[in-house]
C-alpha cells in the first residue's frame, strides 16, 4: 500500500468518491450520485486502488462486491466525512442531548427489515430522539419527501421529483412462496401453473405492482389476482389452507417462520432486482440532524 498519511499528496476529493462507490458498489450509481461521468468515476477507483494497494471493488458474477478492506473502511470514511461536513456545513446535532421528532416514510416491508436495528442505534446513541413512521403509496410519499413533510424515506422510487435525491440502501430480489403441493417441478412452479394459480399482491394501491406485474407484461402476459392487501408481512400468513402464491420481497421472509406447507421457490421467470433506497430533499442536504438519520439508516441496511 502506498504511503497515505502525508495528506499534502493526496487528493482529498478521492475519498468522496471512495464513500460513493462503497455505498452504491456501482460505478453508475455513483457517478450519478456524484454527478460525475462514468468515465471520471472509474478513473478515480483507479487511483484509489493504487492509493490504498487493494482492488476495493470486485465483480462476482454480475454484481460488485467490496474487499475487506473496503468493508473495514467504510463505515470509517463516512465517520471522518460527517465530521469534515460539520465543520463546514454550520451548526451541529448533538444525539445524546437531541430531542428531535423525525418523520419517517416506509411500508411494513421497511420496518420489518430496516426500522429494528435503526432503532436498536437510536436508542443507543440519541435516546431522547424519536420516529414516527407514514405509510404512503411510493409517488405520495416522494410528493411528501419533496415538500419537507417528511424528513426522508425508505422505499422503491423509480420515479422522483425534482430536488429530492436518493442513496442505495441494498439490492432486493423477488421469491415466490406457496404451499408446497402447489409444485409441479422439483424445485417449484413452472411458468403455466403460475399463470394457471390466483396470487396475492402486496401494494399500497389497487393497482398493478410496478416490477412483478411490468415484467409479466413485458412477455404479453398476466396473473390472476385474488387478494390485493398493503402488508408485506401479513401476506405470508394467509396462504396457509389455500392454493394462493404469493411472490415478494426475500428480506421480508428472514425473520418469519412459514407454516411447514409452505415452502419459497424462484419464480419461474426473471423478474428484475432492485434497488431499496432512502430518499430525501436535496437542499436539506448539510442540515446536521437530517445527516445524522441518513447515515444511521445507512448503517443499519448494512446490518441487514
Amino acid at each position: 500500500m502506498q504511503q497515505i498519511h502525508d495528506l499534502r499528496r493526496i487528493d482529498l476529493n478521492l475519498l468522496v468518491v471512495l464513500d460513493a462507490l462503497l455505498s452504491e458498489r456501482h460505478v453508475s450509481r455513483a457517478a450519478q450520485r456524484l454527478a460525475m461521468s462514468q468515465p471520471a468515476v472509474s478513473h478515480a477507483l483507479g487511483r484509489l486502488r493504487e492509493l490504498f494497494g487493494d482492488p476495493l471493488l470486485v465483480r462476482v458474477k454480475s454484481r460488485m462486491q467490496l474487499t475487506s478492506l473496503a468493508l473495514e473502511l467504510a463505515p470509517k470514511l463516512q465517520a471522518s466525512l460527517d465530521q469534515v461536513r460539520g465543520v463546514i456545513g454550520g451548526p451541529t446535532f448533538e444525539p445524546v442531548r437531541s430531542r428531535r421528532h423525525f418523520r419517517l416514510g416506509m411500508s411494513d416491508y421497511g420496518a420489518w427489515v430496516v426500522l429494528p436495528a435503526l432503532l436498536r442505534q437510536q436508542q443507543a446513541l440519541a435516546p431522547g430522539v424519536s420516529f414516527g413512521i407514514v405509510q404512503e403509496p411510493r409517488l405520495e410519499t416522494a410528493r411528501q419527501v419533496a415538500e419537507g413533510q417528511l424528513d426522508c424515506a425508505l422505499g422503491v422510487f423509480p420515479l422522483l421529483p425534482e430536488g429530492v435525491r436518493a442513496r442505495r440502501l441494498f439490492e432486493e430480489r423477488f421469491v415466490c412462496v406457496c404451499r408446497r403441493s402447489l409444485f409441479d417441478r422439483p424445485d417449484g412452479l413452472s411458468l403455466d401453473r403460475y399463470l394457471a394459480a390466483r396470487h396475492v399482491r402486496v401494494s399500497l394501491q389497487d393497482n398493478p405492482a410496478e416490477e412483478v406485474d411490468s415484467a409479466l407484461e413485458k412477455r404479453g402476459l398476466r396473473r390472476q389476482v385474488a387478494l390485493t392487501l398493503p402488508h408485506f408481512t401479513v401476506a405470508p400468513a394467509l396462504l396457509a389452507g389455500t392454493d394462493l402464491v404469493l411472490t415478494i420481497a426475500e428480506r421480508i421472509l428472514e425473520r418469519l417462520r412459514l407454516p411447514e406447507e409452505l415452502a419459497v421457490c424462484e419464480p419461474p421467470l426473471a423478474i428484475p432486482r432492485f434497488d431499496y433506497v432512502q430518499i430525501w430533499r436535496g437542499d436539506a442536504e448539510r442540515e446536521a440532524a437530517g445527516a445524522w438519520l441518513r447515515e444511521q439508516i445507512q448503517a443499519a441496511a448494512r446490518k441487514i
